[in-house]
């Protein structure tokens, strides 16, 4: 097996998916000082009061982990064609989550004032990596190509 560098992107961008999974994305400070907290699983309010009602955001990103190392599988066997499917959709489920966080923080804000933690940057930057892996993946399968092109006994 010959170790390709967009392999390395995404066991990073799992990596980061899986951490801010387990991560506070965004805490919520209120007029009078009460302070909630978000994470991608549940709602704190300030008064303690613990709510499930963003559970959603963690189930996008266990599913992107999921196909995150799906994609990591499939390049052991170095399918480009279904790599780059699978690194689309991984992309595409990293903005999903971003435009579901938009709704929940318009929602569940009212009035307070909203900080971002660092882990919310961890989904952006494993997009990121993602992208840099589609690109890899499509350089990298030129370049088989042009090699097989090249050694043709009609030529």
């Amino acid at each position: 097996m010959k170790f390709r560098f967009y392999q390395l992107m995404y066991v990073a961008s799992l990596v980061l998916t899986i951490l801010a999974m387990i991560a506070p994305v965004a805490g919520f400070t209120e007029a009078d000082g009460a302070v909630a907290e978000m994470t991608n699983f549940k709602y704190v309010a300030a008064d303690g009061e613990v709510s499930r009602s963003v559970i959603a955001l963690g189930i996008v990103l266990v599913f992107t982990a999921i196909v995150n190392l799906l994609g990591l599988v499939v390049s052991l066997y170095s399918n480009f064609e279904l790599q780059k499917r699978i690194t689309i959709l991984t992309m595409l489920l990293f903005a999903g989550y971003y435009i579901l966080f938009f709704v929940y923080t318009l929602i569940l804000s009212g009035d307070a004032s909203m900080a971002l933690e660092v882990p919310m940057l961890y989904p952006f930057i494993s997009l990121t990596l993602n992208l840099i892996a589609f690109i890899l993946l499509r350089r990298c399968e030129a370049k088989i190509i042009s090699k097989a092109l090249g050694f043709r006994l009609r030529d």
